[in-house]
């Protein structure tokens, strides 16, 4: 994950470049990476371990107070593989030509966020983490929000093992990205199978977990195969339902009745393909697994995996008949939205 993160941050720096961007600064903890921007024309600043924990709106700041800037776009290094050099350019282009102002790619949780001026940051409780940046701009310092496009390039970002897969079928992926990829040589088979699957006419898919409304309609007007949509515990983690032992899935009660193995056999009965955001059934099940376990079940590597019955469910996945696709949430969003878009490609 690291090693292609880092790959997915030269692309982005290159993609800035041609947008327009001519001061860009990649604050890293990762020596290797800053080696790698030395023949660029970006300041690198290596963040030495000093035994404190990092701070993210303390570290934002002290970089935009360093360099004295006033027209800012904030990014996260495994944000927006997918951002064209044109997107970029449509950033700045409305920083450029406003004061006071706020864009974030998504006002809620947002990973990508541009405002101007740079003093802002000095208003407003610096946040740990980059997600209520965009939040805190606005009801602290009184910027004033600009909704953006919503496009795939500005939305679709990287969590799990699963984005990264998805990515590694997308023909926008970076060329930096494109080498990572091939060197992990990770099996993207059941990718490419469902994504061909989302443009059959003749085909049908089980889609599952945390999938809201607006998404179902973009899934129903751009996808040719019919669609089985089951979708439950939307706010899991925000509700906090899953801190307090509270998710009950429905999926995850015919699991309970079926089996892992009964379970795979009966979705290749009602499709040619699945898509599941296992986080809600690992909570139903009251799973308490590690990210590592999490991860090597969304790549299916089994021998990996040292949680007994997490083993056996992600072994029935990869024997179903059928191909099948474990993930996160994001899998069933932005993962979904960039396979379709990849498909519509070629």
């Amino acid at each position: 994950m690291q090693v292609i993160r880092q790959a997915m941050v030269l692309d982005l720096v290159e993609r800035a470049q041609r947008g327009g961007f001519d001061n860009i600064a990649v604050v890293t903890s990762y020596p290797e990476l800053a080696a790698r921007l030395e023949s660029t024309a970006v300041e690198a600043v290596v963040d030495e371990d000093v035994g404190e924990p990092f701070h993210f709106g303390q570290r934002l700041q002290d970089v935009v107070e360093s360099y004295r800037l006033e027209k800012v776009l904030y990014m996260g290094g495994a944000s927006a593989p997918l951002i064209s050099s044109s997107e970029f350019g449509y950033l700045r282009e409305i920083l450029e030509q406003n004061e006071g102002i706020l864009l974030a790619n998504n006002y809620y949780s947002a990973d990508i966020v541009g405002f101007t001026p740079g003093q802002a940051l000095r208003q407003i409780t610096p946040p740990n983490i980059d997600n209520t940046l965009a939040l805190a701009l606005c009801n602290e310092a009184g910027l004033r929000w600009v909704p953006v496009q919503r496009t795939l390039g500005l939305n679709f970002d990287v969590d799990t093992p699963a984005d990264i897969m998805v990515m590694s079928v997308h023909p926008d992926t970076g060329v930096h990205t494109r080498a990572a990829l091939q060197d992990v040589k990770w099996d993207s088979s059941r990718y490419r199978a469902i994504r061909e699957l989302l443009g059959n006419p003749n085909g049908e898919i089980v889609i599952y977990g945390r999938v809201g409304s607006n998404f179902f309609q973009y899934l129903d007007a751009n996808t040719r195969c019919r669609l089985r949509l089951y979708s439950e515990e939307r706010g899991m983690k925000a509700l906090g339902r899953d801190a307090r032992g509270e998710v009950k899935a429905l999926m995850g009660r015919l699991i309970d009745s079926l089996g892992f193995i009964g379970f795979f056999e009966f979705l290749a009965e009602i499709a040619l393909g699945a898509v599941l955001d296992t986080r809600v059934l690992f909570e139903h099940f009251g799973w308490k697994l590690s990210s590592a376990d999490r991860f090597a079940s969304d790549l299916g590597e089994v021998n990996l995996i040292s949680h007994p019955l997490l083993k056996k469910f992600t072994l029935a996945a990869l024997e179903a008949p059928i191909p099948v696709l474990l993930g996160g949430h994001s899998l069933v969003t932005g993962g979904l939205w960039a396979l379709i878009d990849a498909g519509s490609k070629g």
